[in-house]
């Protein structure tokens, strides 16, 4: 196996023993970095000369017998929705076109810590707004299995990079699918954590269930060992909670004989197509009986659409403010209609939203009662083409919202619920298909465990596991 394609915990181990040396690793995945970008233009930046001294600075730790951390010597791409001191952080958006920040996000500046080789920004939606991945800026990030389509959003650069082996692990974020819908439009891992875990000093509203920062990688070991380096107890953000991080570390697959879980293929709600409805059919009668028990059954999210709708609105009346009256003509439609359609809420549209809210949360809540999992589809619809800003019609139903037809990962944002995205072969065209594995609040890492489950059973099975993307190396 051609290193690159070597998973974040196996290249940890061998760099800690001394196998391979953190520039070693470093220089292989720049090769590749260099080789198939251009084929996806999954990296908006990058900064190897100041990647090869850090890789210098962690060997020489190494060898000086020092503990250097989690991800020591590992190369890592940050999406470009965080920011990095000293390298271009534009949040997709030509309104920062051109900055450079004088400090780290608190998440970067912990993977630094930790011994993270960082080699480069990936792209983004304009302010992560929508499931397309692209912008004014650097243009679309194409799908790895086909570049006619849409890599998802807004990790879409995250997702790319690591569907093409650019690095073995990335950071993304998430307010209603940017983790899952490329995750699982490029066949790769993710978890969208419980509100809280990964700590965030920037988002909008401190007590905020979106705005999530997350993992991606291209195995379930990789995401739990990313998300351990992530995740701290910080009072900067009030929702910040104690955790033990070996908890994501050395993951063991759970006893899917002891789980009881309940499959939906859309929620109750979502507007799901009709091929994936089947894709998803054909999935689920081929795994049930790994499970102790399997039912067809989810929780009354009827009230979620409309009420993520809602809140999302509060979300970019707060954050688009400034930009709107002085940039009007620099955004992008959809953070434009977004802010334009929430200056038309009422108060009374918006004491029902947090009412409902509440409600969704004791839904979930009594839910998680009778199953330990839920799993659902990771996208409604399969990658759909890069011009397009969204999905405006699925099987002759034209959607609301740019939003509308992710309804699937929206929802979830809005309880708050812990998700893993893990991919489970291709549908019927072509493109990877993927599940969302939901559980409990703060199950995260029981969730990792049943994931790695799955993994395993799908590796055995050459229509079930990860799909590799057939330029991945080049």
């Amino acid at each position: 196996m051609a290193l690159i394609e070597q998973s974040a915990s196996e290249l940890r181990h061998r760099v800690a023993t001394k196998e391979l040396s953190p520039p070693e690793v470093l220089n292989a995945f720049i090769a590749q970095i260099e080789r198939a970008n251009p084929a996806v233009n999954a990296f908006t930046a990058t900064c190897f000369d100041e990647a090869r001294g850090t890789a210098r600075a962690v060997e020489a730790r190494i060898m000086a017998g020092e503990d250097v951390g989690l991800l020591a010597g590992l190369p890592l791409a940050i999406k470009d929705m965080s920011l990095t001191k000293g390298m271009r952080t534009t949040f997709g958006s030509l309104i920062y076109e051109n900055h450079i920040p004088d400090r780290d996000d608190l998440v970067v500046q912990f993977l630094r810590e930790e011994g993270a080789v960082i080699c480069g920004k990936t792209n983004t939606t304009e302010f992560g707004a929508g499931n397309n991945t692209t912008n004014f800026v650097f243009g679309p990030t194409v799908n790895p299995f086909d570049p006619a389509r849409t890599s998802g959003g807004s990790s879409g650069g995250s997702g790319a990079a690591l569907a093409m082996n650019m690095v073995p692990i990335a950071t993304g974020s998430d307010t209603g699918g940017s983790l899952r819908v490329p995750a699982t439009f490029c066949g790769v891992m993710s978890l969208k954590p419980t509100p809280g875990l990964i700590p965030f000093e920037r988002r909008i509203y401190p007590f905020w269930p979106f705005q999530l920062q997350g993992a991606m990688a291209r195995s379930i070991d990789d995401v739990g060992l990313l998300v351990a380096a992530m995740a701290r107890d910080h009072s900067i953000d009030p929702m910040s909670y104690p955790r033990d991080r070996a908890d994501f570390l050395d993951l063991e697959a759970a006893d899917l004989k002891s789980i009881r879980v309940a499959f939906s293929p859309d929620l109750g709600f979502a507007p799901t197509s009709k091929m994936i409805r089947r894709v998803f059919d054909d999935r689920v009668g081929r795994i049930q009986d790994l499970f102790g028990r399997a039912d067809m059954a989810e929780p009354d999210l009827t009230m979620a659409g409309r009420v993520n709708w809602v809140i999302r609105g509060l979300q970019y009346l707060g954050s688009q403010k400034d930009h709107y009256a002085n940039h009007k003509d620099k955004l992008s439609p959809n953070v434009r209609l977004n802010y334009e359609q929430a200056l038309e809420l009422s108060t009374e549209d918006i004491a029902w939203a947090f009412q409902e809210h509440g409600n969704l949360h004791r839904e979930m809540d009594r839910f998680f009662g009778d199953y330990d999992v839920l799993i659902c589809p990771g996208a409604t619809v399969s990658p759909f083409p890069k011009e397009d800003h969204y999905v405006a019609v699925i099987d002759g139903a034209e959607q609301a919202t740019y939003v509308a037809w992710a309804g699937l990962t929206n929802a979830l944002s809005t309880t708050g619920n812990p998700v893993v995205c893990l991919p489970c072969g291709k549908d019927e065209e072509g493109m990877p298909f993927g599940f969302q594995i939901v559980g409990p609040r703060r199950s995260d890492a029981a969730m990792l465990k049943i994931a790695k489950a799955l993994e395993a059973a799908f590796a055995g099975t050459p229509d079930l596991a990860r799909p590799v993307a057939a330029i991945a190396n080049g």
